[in-house]
């Protein structure tokens, strides 16, 4: 019988280097709609809350968390764990996930269909812990959303400097994915994620969207006047 992630990996495998250019041309259009956009209309009022849980996260990071006797255990976990709802997204049965304090980790999982880079990549710009201040951010009253907002800074920052310690010419995610790939992939990838992030925080869902929709819109638009 034909294993559930022999689809998504066909796919994946298909899509591989169209999707890779695709985000070098949204970075080459992020300039179309920059001036116009959302992120440009942050107030401090709306950023403060996030802006003051990023700040403590990296004055945490400098003074205690990018030292070597920190370890890096929780990081190390929340990179694995990427990859393993990455696999279960793309229907894979996951069969372990190890950690250690300083050695990194591993996750291991069972498909076909050939290898899935959306599983090796995911990491270096999918911010899984924040998912749950997001969650909270959805839930909690409005007197309590400014908890929300802070934590989820905390977290943004969290995932932006475990990602730089992470992110090196001998990590065998990458050599896995492909430099060339990554290269491509990830600057467009990671602008997404945190610019939808901070406008989740600070006005709201449709902003965030809406900003996502104007960039593919407006990258469009140029690459036609181009032509």
């Amino acid at each position: 019988d034909m294993h559930p992630s022999t689809i998504p990996n066909k796919v994946l495998w298909a899509l591989k280097w169209p999707i890779a250019l695709l985000s070098v041309v949204l970075f080459a259009g992020l300039h179309t709609i920059l001036s116009e956009s959302a992120l440009t209309r942050i107030t401090m009022d709306q950023a403060q809350a996030f802006v003051m849980g990023a700040s403590l996260y990296f004055v945490a990071w400098l003074l205690i968390f990018r030292h070597p006797f920190s370890g890096s255990y929780f990081s190390t976990f929340e990179h694995e764990l990427t990859h393993a709802l990455f696999a279960w997204a793309t229907l894979h049965r996951v069969t372990g996930l190890t950690v250690t304090w300083s050695s990194g980790g591993a996750c291991t999982y069972e498909g076909s269909g050939g290898d899935n880079w959306l599983i090796a990549i995911a990491p270096y710009w999918f911010p899984t812990l924040c998912l749950l201040p997001l969650i909270a951010l959805s839930i909690v009253d409005a007197e309590h959303v400014v908890w929300a907002q802070g934590l989820l800074g905390f977290t943004a920052v969290y995932h932006l400097t475990s990602t730089w310690r992470e992110t090196h010419a001998e990590q065998t995610d990458l050599q896995k994915t492909g430099f060339a790939f990554a290269f491509m992939f990830l600057p467009s990838a990671n602008i997404a994620a945190y610019a939808w992030l901070v406008l989740v925080t600070t006005q709201g869902y449709s902003a965030a969207n809406e900003f996502l929709a104007s960039w593919v819109s407006g990258t469009y638009t140029w690459v036609m006047s181009l032509t």
